[in-house]
């Protein structure tokens, strides 16, 4: 095995992003890490301690990939960028959902520069005090949310449900529920990637639209 002078702390973090991406975060281990680094398992806490720290420290990793421009022609224009851009982070990381539900302490410079982007933008739309705090959590709230709903369950690999089995499993349930069963109905026989789509962009501009309205209501200045 290597020892832990050929291993850093950057090789560390880089294996650990490669195997949240490929198994998730349940697969995270000093073991697994050192069998894919060929080190001892207990080298793993010499460069990144505890395994929450490894966590945060993957986590920021892969923040670092956002651009975070701020060259939109409105604050919405920006913050509506910036909500996209971290969606596609997001897709392309599935852990980091589960990261930040288990994990509401992780930071970093690449989340501290993400977080005080977010206040820039909100910022310079006009927003102040804690409403300015509230805005740019708002949007990641809203990201997060969507990653969680999009995050796959748990089945067999030899089964897969579609959605018109789906609906005729809970048809039964939603006899005395008409609507109900109309929009399962309606969803079932939708393009699952055209309805994923325009639901974020639906919540987005509700969340926007919403921003907008609480600075409308703010007292004239004197």
């Amino acid at each position: 095995m290597a020892n832990a002078e050929r291993l850093d702390r950057e090789r560390v973090i880089k294996a650990a992003v490669e195997l949240l991406d490929s198994d998730g975060l349940d697969a995270l281990s000093t073991r697994r890490l050192g069998t894919v680094l060929n080190s001892s398992p207990n080298v793993m806490y010499w460069h990144v301690g505890s395994m929450e720290n490894l966590v945060g420290l993957a986590t920021d990793q892969v923040f670092a990939e956002l651009t975070l421009a701020i060259e939109g022609a409105s604050w919405r224009d920006d913050l509506a960028q910036t909500a996209r851009d971290l969606r596609l982070l997001f897709s392309r990381h599935p852990w980091l959902t589960e990261a930040f539900s288990t994990h509401p302490r992780i930071h970093g410079p690449a989340i501290v520069r993400f977080q005080n982007h977010l206040l820039q933008v909100c910022s310079r739309a006009g927003f102040e005090g804690f409403d300015l705090d509230w805005a740019g959590a708002s949007v990641f709230t809203q990201v997060l949310g969507d990653a969680w709903g999009r995050t796959p369950s748990p089945m067999p690999k030899d089964r897969t449900t579609t959605p018109t089995e789906i609906v005729e499993q809970v048809r039964g349930d939603l006899a005395d529920y008409p609507l109900l069963l109309e929009r399962y109905e309606a969803l079932a026989n939708a393009d699952p990637g055209t309805v994923d789509e325009a639901s974020f962009e639906f919540g987005l501009t509700v969340l926007l639209d919403g921003l907008q309205a609480r600075l409308n209501q703010r007292p004239p200045a004197p």
